[in-house]
């Protein structure tokens, strides 16, 4: 029978679809996207996490409200990034817990929050 899960979902306001693949589980999915399963499981009322379907589109939070994604780049370090967004490390550490600090890794996707707690 074939699946009805093959659409891509209408996801909201940052937020991005993700489509199962074999062998996902949410915990795989949350490491995999900087994520976490709790966010992932707000994120998709509903959703079975005993039960992923091959092919199936759920949401991904891309970043809690008030903060912006950045994708990490050749040379990054936590340090400049903090310094051209005008916020701290600790903010970045905060709103990215699965971060490790000294191993960011190029495309790797964080959110920086706006400007809450500016160093100016």
């Amino acid at each position: 029978m074939p699946s009805t899960n093959n659409f891509v979902r209408q996801c909201a306001e940052n937020q991005y679809p993700y489509i199962i693949q074999q062998g996902d589980t949410l915990f795989i999915i949350a490491y995999r996207l900087d994520t976490t399963v709790s966010s992932i499981l707000r994120t998709n009322r509903g959703l079975d996490p005993y039960n992923l379907q091959v092919g199936q589109s759920i949401c991904i939070p891309a970043c809690p409200p008030n903060h912006n994604a950045y994708i990490i780049q050749t040379g990054d370090t936590l340090w400049r990034i903090a310094q051209t967004h005008g916020v701290t490390i600790k903010s970045i550490l905060e709103a990215n817990p699965s971060v490790e600090p000294d191993y960011l890794r190029v495309g790797q996707r964080i959110c920086i929050p706006n400007c809450e707690v500016c160093l100016n």
